[in-house]
């Protein structure tokens, strides 16, 4: 539901209308035939394209109620709380329902996507399915065309009417999405009690997601709950090319807003495909290439069966596939709807008259009868997206992986494994050994971007330890790679939790970076990480060596003298909107003598945003204001 007709209703609060009084007697009929013939003069649905975050392929679209203050209403809940009163929203519901699937009909791809339509809380009590299933039919369309949005915002665990409708409309194949979640009533429980095929994020945690790290975690979570549990999901009211690379970050599959297309009451004027998607995509310097190449080469390309095709076709398939147990069944628009097992059919295939009488016209047995649910994942899914795929289904054979809501493919148990097993090595080789982070790879990937983005201010953080080496020379390498450790994990529990990108470049030499942080907080979380490993580090040291403060070895000249105990410098780097810093080596030049004041400084901790390399660094202190310059937000 957009902006335009959104309201938050409580359960118990009056629905509010403009110009008619809610609180009317039952119409009488005159008034009944007077009202909807003004409807349907008025009335209009206008659609908004619902697409794939990848591809910009229409998945669907929402349908839209325009007109509503034409006919004297402030919104659409004010209608329908007027058909309420005057004892006649049932009607209304039906001719609303006519008025949205005619108007999606005449799309010339109605057929291969979906449309979306909100019902009415109150009326579900009253619903009856066959209605909507005989529009459908009378438009030539499959009940899987239509997807009903349930709104979070009525309280619908409270009926136990509400449970038997939904199953009615599954019985029926309509797809059921919740609408608004996250904004209104026991939305995990409703998730938990009614799971749909779709989950849309309400555009509260949409709005400024890029810049709200608590709505790009609530978001992230979310999504992975709903990919648990084979949800696909919707970001909407998605108005922005930041909160759209937000969105997708954190693992949306579809996205609906302002920023793909206004809701359109002229149908000629939407698209199957729109392209500011892959030209956003595309535009990301921050786009890896991610699983998709893992993904399709593990792919097994299983021809599939429609369903419409006869048992007849079925038991040839499988004569003539044989390396395959399992072949996919698709619906008229070649959406899957799940896997025939060979091992279903087999008492039919080896019953004396068990072929016949399976193919006896009499039996009615479709290949949908046969069909079992298999686990659906999009081909631009990671590989952790999969394994969560599968390992939610009981027993799954495989996946079926699609591209824009069509069959691709199918990936079985082996090949899965498989691919986690690539995936684990090419991570493998990208970690540092000892500390599990990232590697130089990963590293010099992660800078390339930044260096490539001119819109945002970022953060890079170049940590050394100082006097390290006589450290380790003096108690061995085991504790030089138990202070290593302590380190790692340190920047973990302070870092890790926000938004940054931690790496361990080798030996002492750590990295880190994040985006649209406040100098002050960078300045500040660096600061605390600091002083509590020159802090905890001091445990590894024998007792006597920490009462003096330092300890007897040798320099790096081979000279014995007294060297002080162990800490770590931090060389920060502050990038602004359109500042350029050149290669990676060039940067890696400042930061190499960032590093060397860094290591003089009594704090540890020097900062600078110049770009030239003749410029110098800003010592801080160990408490300190924010650095000059730069305001606090």
């Amino acid at each position: 539901m957009d902006a335009s007709a959104r309201m938050t209703v409580n359960r118990n609060d009056a629905w509010e209308t403009s110009g008619i009084a809610a609180n009317r007697t039952l119409a009488s009929p005159a008034d009944h035939q007077i009202f909807f013939a003004r409807a349907r003069e008025t009335l209009a649905y206008a659609l908004q394209p619902i697409v794939n975050i990848h591809t910009g392929s229409v998945y669907g679209y929402e349908a839209l109620l325009r007109g509503v203050a034409t006919l004297g209403f402030k919104d659409v809940f004010g209608l329908l709380a007027y058909a309420w009163d005057c004892g006649f929203a049932c009607d209304l519901d039906t001719l609303l329902r006519d008025m949205a699937i005619t108007c999606f009909a005449q799309l010339p791809n109605a057929g291969r996507s979906r449309l979306f339509f909100n019902l009415d809380p109150r009326l579900l009590d009253l619903d009856r399915p066959q209605i909507t299933s005989e529009l459908l039919r009378r438009h030539g369309l499959n009940p899987e065309a239509i997807c009903l949005e349930l709104s979070e915002n009525a309280n619908l665990t409270a009926s136990p009417q509400v449970a038997e409708l939904i199953e009615a409309y599954r019985r029926r194949r309509f797809h059921l999405a919740i609408d608004d979640f996250g904004s209104g009533y026991s939305g995990l429980r409703l998730l938990y009690e009614h799971p749909p095929d779709l989950l849309k994020i309400d555009r509260f945690f949409i709005s400024g997601i890029a810049d709200d790290h608590r709505k790009g975690l609530f978001v992230a979570n979310t999504v992975q709950l709903a990919h648990v549990m084979g949800i696909s999901v919707i970001a909407e009211g998605v108005e922005t090319v930041p909160e759209f690379l937000a969105c997708k970050d954190a693992g949306c599959d579809l996205v609906q807003g302002y920023l793909i297309a206004y809701p359109q009451l002229d149908i000629d004027s939407l698209l199957p495909r729109y392209d500011q998607v892959v030209e956003i995509n595309q535009g990301d310097r921050r786009e890896l290439h991610g699983d998709l190449a893992l993904v399709q080469d593990c792919l097994e390309r299983i021809p599939p069966l429609s369903v419409s095709a006869s048992v007849k076709v079925m038991f040839e398939a499988f004569r003539l596939t044989r390396v395959h147990q399992v072949i996919p069944v698709l619906d008229d628009a070649e959406r899957p709807l799940g896997l025939i097992h060979e091992v279903d059919i087999k008492e039919y295939i080896y019953s004396i008259y068990g072929r016949e009488l399976i193919v006896n016209p009499a039996f009615s047995r479709a290949l949908r009868d046969f069909a079992r649910p298999c686990p659906v994942v999009d081909v631009h899914s990671s590989a952790e997206r999969l394994l969560e795929a599968f390992s939610a289904t009981i027993n799954p054979a495989g996946l079926i992986v699609t591209q824009d809501d069509r069959y691709l493919g199918f990936i079985s148990a082996t090949s899965l494994l498989q691919l986690i097993e690539q995936k684990n090595l090419a991570a493998a080789r990208d970690q540092n050994p000892l500390s599990k982070l990232p590697g130089n790879i990963p590293i010099h990937e992660y800078v390339s971007r930044i260096l490539g983005e001119r819109d945002s201010t970022w953060h890079l953080v170049y940590f050394d330890f100082d006097n390290f080496k006589a450290f380790n020379d003096h108690y061995g390498f085991r504790l030089g790679d138990r202070a290593i450790l302590m380190f790692a994990e340190l920047l973990q529990k302070h870092l890790g939790a926000d938004d940054w990108f931690i790496g361990h470049i080798g030996g002492d030499d750590f990295f880190a970076g994040t985006k649209n942080a406040p100098s002050n907080q960078v300045i500040d979380q660096l600061r605390h990480l600091l002083g509590k490993f020159s802090a905890d580090v001091q445990s590894l040291y024998d007792p006597e060596d920490r009462r003096r403060g330092h300890l007897r070895a040798r320099d790096r000249f081979g000279e014995e003298r007294d060297m002080p105990l162990m800490r770590c410098s931090a060389a920060v780097i502050e990038i602004r909107p359109g500042e350029d810093f050149g290669s990676v080596d060039s940067l890696s030049r400042i930061i190499a003598a960032m590093k060397h004041q860094a290591k003089a400084s009594s704090s540890g901790l020097v900062f600078r945003h110049d770009p030239d390399p003749r410029g110098s660094a800003l010592t801080l202190p160990e408490e300190s204001p924010p650095p000059p310059g730069r305001p606090d937000r």
